[in-house]
């Protein structure tokens, strides 16, 4: 687990064990101590670290209805403190979450404590995907990952994902992202694969290699970090369009199609 402290809030970020390298995150008003769960799998570790320091659930906040991202709704929504704590979907998830709920849209704010986090709707991994920005924190599901997007194998819409990645890489450059899953060293061989040349993507891949060897966690990237070596946000990069275009003479150079045949081959 790793905790990150700002100023009024904080964010626990958790690797789920026995999972698909899930993360799970907390993130807490630390006047009030209200606190929001996102994407939760393992209530018992999430609901002890409530306990520990203090915090009331005010809202579960799902930025898809994945099962591994929902699964621990109801446990701990059924123990929460509070009974007005409910779960938080995107209203294209409706039918798929059980427990109770309301839902956020686009350019909604969710206030949690004296903290808002604003959501923004994603989608293309899924159609009810969400991301959600507090302070210069983005948490992005499975929209994107560290050098990598997530798949649309499950009522996914490559044209969509390619839409939410494109206005993601709009945020600041300084803006820290955390991710839904720990897929980064296979990313990372994608991307060099990708770009051979690109010295970012390799010297990324050492911190990771390193930071796995001594049984660390690879911190948190930022939005520009990504956009250094992610190829899924340098479709528009001359060396990866001229490599996709090399690979594919026919291929229609367009963003849009350059973003779809890095996803098909990622697949």
């Amino acid at each position: 687990m790793d905790i990150y402290n700002e100023s009024g809030y904080g964010i626990a970020r958790i690797r789920i064990e026995e999972s698909d390298n899930n993360y799970n995150y907390i993130v807490w008003c630390t006047e009030t101590r209200e606190c929001a769960v996102i994407d939760p799998i393992d209530p018992i570790t999430i609901l002890n670290f409530v306990r520990d320091n203090g915090l009331m659930v005010k809202y579960v906040i799902n930025t898809h209805c994945h099962p591994d991202h929902i699964s621990g709704n109801d446990p701990i929504l059924k123990v929460s403190l509070s009974l007005i704590s409910k779960a938080l979907i995107h209203p294209l998830g409706e039918e798929l979450i059980g427990t109770r709920y309301d839902t956020v849209d686009d350019g909604d704010v969710i206030s949690v404590g004296n903290q808002e986090i604003k959501v923004m709707h994603t989608p293309g991994h899924c159609p009810e995907h969400i991301s959600l920005i507090l302070g210069k924190n983005v948490f992005v599901g499975d929209t994107l990952f560290l050098s990598g997007c997530g798949n649309t194998k499950f009522r996914g819409v490559v044209e969509d994902l390619y839409q939410s990645i494109s206005k993601l890489r709009e945020l600041p450059d300084d803006y820290r992202m955390f991710v839904g899953h720990d897929y980064a060293e296979a990313n990372l061989k994608f991307a060099m694969n990708i770009e051979p040349g690109n010295k970012d993507a390799k010297k990324k891949f050492d911190e990771i290699k390193k930071a796995a060897s001594e049984n660390k966690e690879a911190l948190p990237t930022t939005i520009g970090e990504e956009k250094k070596y992610n190829p899924f946000m340098r479709y528009d990069v001359k060396e990866v369009v001229d490599e996709l275009k090399n690979r594919n003479p026919d291929l229609d150079t367009s963003p849009g199609s350059v973003f779809k045949e890095l996803r098909e081959l990622k697949n």
